[in-house]
């Protein structure tokens, strides 16, 4: 009895699908990979929601639904910043080997080190320190001043010659300066 009382309501749901023009509801975690700066940011509102409201012991499940998002062939340029910045809330070091090729292109580097910076451990450290060498100017800079920010004193050695480098722009010279005297005041 329960099979011909259920026939009828799917096959109800079915025809209404049908008359509809409103086609299917796109999944909020693939939708977000694919944002566009200034589009319809409706999707990734619902994925933030779910983010913030993920207690601690759901983070691991949200993390890998993210990194999917940041893997999907198609993620835009706003795509792949928003989805970082929803790792910088609830990303591990499994995201670092996802981040660590976005450190090294100009265009995304700013988003995968905001995403980076809040994760704790010596392998965010090496990745950082590794990408250093591929980036120039603001971006560089950057990158000294989250390696600053993390107290990576494994950094200063490159920081130092960074500084006394005359070839370095003044900006990224002087972004060194400031990461070794931080690095020196967490020691004192």
């Amino acid at each position: 009895m329960a099979e011909t009382s259920a026939a009828p309501k799917n096959a109800a749901a079915n025809a209404a699908d049908k008359k509809s023009n409103a086609g299917t509801t796109p999944d909020p975690w693939d939708a977000c990979a694919t944002l566009e700066y200034g589009g319809d940011r409706s999707f990734a509102w619902s994925v933030r929601e779910q983010v913030i409201a993920t207690p601690p012991e759901g983070r691991a499940k949200i993390e890998e639904k993210l990194l999917k998002a940041l893997a999907a062939p198609k993620c835009t340029e706003a795509g792949r910043a928003f989805v970082c910045q929803m790792l910088a809330t609830v990303g591990s070091a499994k995201s670092v080997a996802a981040l660590a090729p976005l450190l090294r292109d100009a265009k995304t580097a700013e988003a995968a080190r905001y995403a980076l910076q809040p994760i704790p451990g010596a392998e965010v450290d090496t990745t950082l320190r590794e990408a250093l060498g591929a980036l120039n100017g603001r971006e560089k800079a950057g990158m000294i001043g989250t390696l600053g920010m993390r107290g990576d004193t494994a950094a200063r050695s490159a920081l130092a010659a960074i500084k006394d480098n005359s070839t370095e722009q003044p900006l990224v010279r002087e972004a060194a300066g400031r990461a070794l005297e931080r690095l020196a005041n967490l020691n004192a």
